[in-house]
C-alpha cells in the first residue's frame, strides 16, 4: 500500500461519478480543480461527486480548489487552440477581443500600462515568446520570436507583472467564499510572493468563519522561492509547481529549486507537493518515459508528501493508467526509502516536545518490531502528523472524531485518515483501535500495531503508546 499521496485534477472530460470513483480506487487521495478551467457551477457539480465517490468507497478524499491568484490569463481562444508562427505580429488589447492568430486580450484591462518596449511575453510554460515592439494607450504590438501553439486560459508571463497586481482579484475573492460554502479541504494559493500574501487569504477565511481550510502555497516565481522560509510558516504546505517555476527561472536550476523546496517543507514539518509533467508523455502515450519513472521515484526520495497528476488526469487519454502506474513507481520507490536514516536525521533537526519524542519513540519501535501499523488518535491531526513527519516505513491510521481532521489528513504522508466515535476511557480506545485496523488493513494474526495518542481524551497532547499484537480470537 503506497504511503505518498497523489492528486489528481479533474477536467471537462471527467463527469461521472464512475470513473471517479475508479480513480479513487486506484490510489488518488485528493482531487483538484482548477477555477481557472471551470465554472463554479462545474466546480460544484464536481464536489458533489466527489462526496459521493467518499461514501460509496469507504474511502476519506480531499478537495483542493485551484485559485487564479495574481495571475495575467488570455481570453477564450476562438478554436481550441492556435498556432503563433515565427515573426507574425500579434496586437494585445486592454478589452475582450475574439482572440486569434493577429489579435489577443487577457483578463487584465490595463495591460498596456505593464510593458515596455523589448520586453519578453512568455505564453503558457514558455514554449511560446513574443516581443513587444510597438506600445499604444489601450494596445500593443508583438512579434513572435518563438513559435508554437496557446490555448485558452493560459498565463502569460511578463517581468515583474506581478508585483503590480493586487493578490486577492475579485474572482478569486468569489471562489474563495464559494470555497468555505462548499466546506472544501484545500486552496492552493497561485503566484504567491510572500507571507503576506498568504496571510491576505487566511484573515479572509477567519473573517468567514472557516479557519480550517488547508492552505498550500505554490512555489512557481524566483520571488517566492527567496520568501520560502516566511511562506512556510504561514502556510499548511507548499506545491512545486514545476510548469511556471521553470518559465521564471533558468531551467537548469529547476531540479535544485525542487530539491530545496521539498527539504525546506520537510524541516518546517510541511505538506510538500510536486506538480507538472510528471507524466506527460502519457497524455496521448499508454506508457511513461523512462525518464518520468525516474522523476517519480526521485521525488520519493526527496521526501514529496504527493503528487499532483494534472493534463495526464484532466485531459489524458488514459487516465486510469496513469493513476495505476503512478502507485506502482511510489509503492517501488517506498520500498527502497532508508526509513531508519531519515528518522535519526529528522530526529536531530526538529524541535523537542513532548509530542515530538513520544512520535519519535512510536516510529523507531515500528521499525525496530517491523509493526504492521501505527494507530494515532488525534483531535487537532497534529499527532498523526507528527508521525508522518517522521516517515515510518508502515502505515498510520489517523483516528479522529473531527470530521475537518480527517479531511486534514488526506495530504499527509502515510497517513490513511478515518472517523471514528469519540471515545470516552482508554480501554475504549484500546479495543476501538484495533476493531479498526481489521476493518480497514488485510491483516494477518500475530501482526503488531502500535497505538498512540493523549490522555486524557480531550487532550490536544500525545502522551501515551502502547504495543499490542493482533489476536484473531479477539
Amino acid at each position: 500500500m503506497k504511503k505518498t499521496k497523489i492528486v489528481a485534477s479533474l477536467g471537462k472530460n471527467i463527469k461521472d461519478l464512475k470513473t471517479i470513483m475508479n480513480f479513487a480506487n486506484l490510489g488518488v487521495d485528493v482531487f483538484q480543480l482548477n477555477l481557472s478551467y471551470i465554472t463554479l457551477e462545474e466546480c460544484h457539480s464536481y464536489i458533489e461527486k466527489i462526496k459521493e465517490a467518499s461514501k460509496k468507497t469507504k474511502k476519506v478524499l480531499g478537495i483542493m480548489l485551484d485559485l487564479d491568484g495574481p495571475s495575467i490569463r488570455l481570453d477564450r481562444l476562438k478554436e481550441e487552440k492556435v498556432f503563433l508562427q515565427l515573426k507574425k505580429e500579434i496586437r494585445f488589447y486592454n478589452y475582450s477581443v475574439v482572440c486569434g492568430d493577429t489579435q489577443l486580450s487577457t483578463n487584465y484591462n490595463n495591460l498596456a500600462e505593464l510593458v515596455n518596449l523589448d520586453d519578453i511575453i512568455t505564453i503558457g510554460y514558455g514554449d511560446v515568446k513574443l516581443k513587444v515592439i510597438d506600445i499604444n494607450r489601450d494596445n500593443f504590438l508583438c512579434s513572435v520570436v518563438d513559435e508554437g501553439y496557446i490555448k485558452s486560459n493560459q498565463t502569460i508571463h511578463i517581468e515583474k507583472d506581478n508585483l503590480k497586481l493586487p493578490f486577492i482579484s475579485p474572482k478569486d475573492k468569489k471562489n474563495i467564499l464559494f470555497a468555505i460554502e462548499n466546506n472544501v479541504d484545500f486552496l492552493a494559493l497561485s503566484y504567491v510572493r510572500d507571507e503576506q500574501d498568504v496571510l491576505s487569504v487566511v484573515d479572509m477565511l477567519i473573517e468567514n468563519g472557516n479557519d480550517h481550510i488547508g492552505i498550500l502555497s505554490k512555489i512557481e516565481t524566483e520571488e517566492s522561492f527567496e520568501n520560502l522560509e516566511e511562506i512556510l510558516k504561514v502556510s499548511d504546505g507548499v506545491i512545486v509547481a514545476r510548469g511556471d517555476l521553470g518559465s521564471n527561472i533558468e531551467v537548469e536550476k529547476l531540479p535544485f529549486y525542487q530539491k530545496e523546496i521539498l527539504k525546506m517543507a520537510s524541516n518546517y514539518q510541511k505538506i510538500g507537493l510536486v506538480s507538472t509533467d510528471l507524466l506527460k508523455s502519457m497524455v496521448t502515450e499508454k506508457s511513461p518515459s523512462r525518464g518520468e519513472i525516474v522523476d517519480i521515484y526521485n521525488a520519493v526520495l526527496d521526501k514529496a508528501d504527493g503528487l499532483i497528476l494534472s493534463e495526464e488526469i484532466s485531459v489524458g487519454e488514459n487516465p486510469c493508467e496513469v493513476i495505476a502506474i503512478t502507485s506502482k513507481i511510489l509503492e517501488e520507490a517506498e520500498e527502497h526509502f532508508d526509513y531508519k536514516e531519515n528518522l535519526e536525521e529528522t530526529f536531530k533537526e526538529g524541535k523537542l516536545d513532548v509530542t515530538s519524542t513520544i512520535s519519535y519513540s512510536v516510529v523507531n519501535s515500528a521499525l525496530l518490531l517491523n509493526a504492521s501499523c501505527i494507530l494515532a488518535n488525534t483531535i487537532s491531526g497534529y499527532t498523526a502528523k507528527k508521525i508522518s513527519y517522521f516517515r515510518p516505513r508502515c502505515s498510520i491510521l489517523g483516528l479522529s472524531p473531527n470530521k475537518e481532521t480527517v479531511s486534514s489528513l488526506t495530504l499527509n504522508y502515510g497517513i490513511i485518515p478515518v472517523l471514528v466515535k469519540k471515545y470516552n476511557n482508554t480501554d475504549e480506545i484500546l479495543k476501538e483501535c484495533i476493531n479498526k485496523y481489521k476493518e480497514i488493513i488485510d491483516y494477518k494474526n500475530n501482526d503488531i500495531v502500535i497505538i498512540t495518542g493523549g490522555l486524557p481524551i480531550d487532550s490536544k497532547n500525545t502522551d501515551f503508546m502502547k504495543i499490542e499484537k493482533i489476536n484473531e480470537q479477539e
